[in-house]
């Protein structure tokens, strides 16, 4: 028996969760397909049916330090000292030593302090752009379990991920085991991400109240309280923070891909 959360099955075991800083190889700059589906928003203001997402493919993990460390190569424009204000508070890439060097420090960890301006043009010098947030949320919800109370222990573990984050301790990209069904790997458990539209129009007015959190609880479990605390925390996001928590991941049209691939 599969226990939904609020999304199409996936199929994911405790065995995996309970490992969280299990060693996986790590697939740096792999893409894969999400196909098209729905899903149920938690947002209060989106009524009625399931939110249609159209298919894109998406990078397995998030950009790396080493993959930003060669972005800077080409784009010296967006090196520390050279970014303009309005693109990047002052901590842009603050844990960074330097950028000429060819020996990146932590190589495999998900590189933060990153603005959603340098985000974007990491995303456009590779082909693609960031996730929108409904992208980022359905495929993050693309996951079942056995059982309701696997379900509950998967949730509880967000919630605790959430409340316990440790900034200073980041894993590498495909450590926190976790994985959704076309292998998009850790979008829980490792940082928190940017997304195309992280201030949707309509939530303008939230705030990180208890009776907001409690309003976007719509499916009335604690899975979907972990996604109403991403919602919420992305409101206090400006396109120019560099928070050591945040990092990203790249997404692609379909066409764009498919051009590509008709190409080599």
């Amino acid at each position: 028996m599969n226990i939904l959360t609020n999304i199409a099955p996936v199929k994911i075991t405790l065995t995996v969760l309970a490992v969280v800083m299990l060693s996986l190889p790590n697939v740096v700059g792999a893409q894969v397909l999400v196909p098209s589906g729905s899903f149920h928003s938690v947002m209060p203001e989106v009524k009625g049916e399931p939110v249609a997402v159209d298919s894109f493919y998406l990078d397995t993990t998030a950009v790396t330090n080493k993959q930003y460390h060669e972005f800077l190569q080409d784009h010296e424009d967006w090196r520390p000292g050279n970014v303009p204000s309005i693109f990047a508070y002052k901590g842009y890439l603050k844990s960074w030593e330097s950028v000429n060097s060819d020996d990146v420090v932590n190589p495999d960890q998900p590189v933060t302090n990153v603005s959603w301006y340098a985000a974007n043009a990491y995303c456009q010098s590779v082909g693609g752009r960031l996730p929108t947030l409904n992208e980022w949320e359905y495929s993050a919800q693309l996951m079942d379990f056995d059982s309701s109370a696997d379900a509950q222990e998967f949730a509880n573990r967000l919630m605790s991920w959430y409340s316990t984050f440790d900034n200073e301790n980041i894993g590498d990209i495909g450590s926190s085991g976790i994985e959704n069904r076309h292998g998009v790997k850790d979008q829980f458990g490792l940082i928190m991400e940017w997304v195309e539209d992280f201030k949707p129009v309509v939530a303008d007015d939230l705030s990180l109240d208890c009776g907001t959190v409690g309003r976007m609880q719509q499916l009335g479990n604690a899975y979907s309280y972990a996604a109403s605390i991403r919602y919420i925390t992305r409101m206090s996001f400006n396109p120019k923070s560099t928070n050591s928590t945040v990092g990203f991941r790249c997404a692609y049209d379909v066409e764009t891909i498919e051009e590509k691939e008709a190409s080599l």
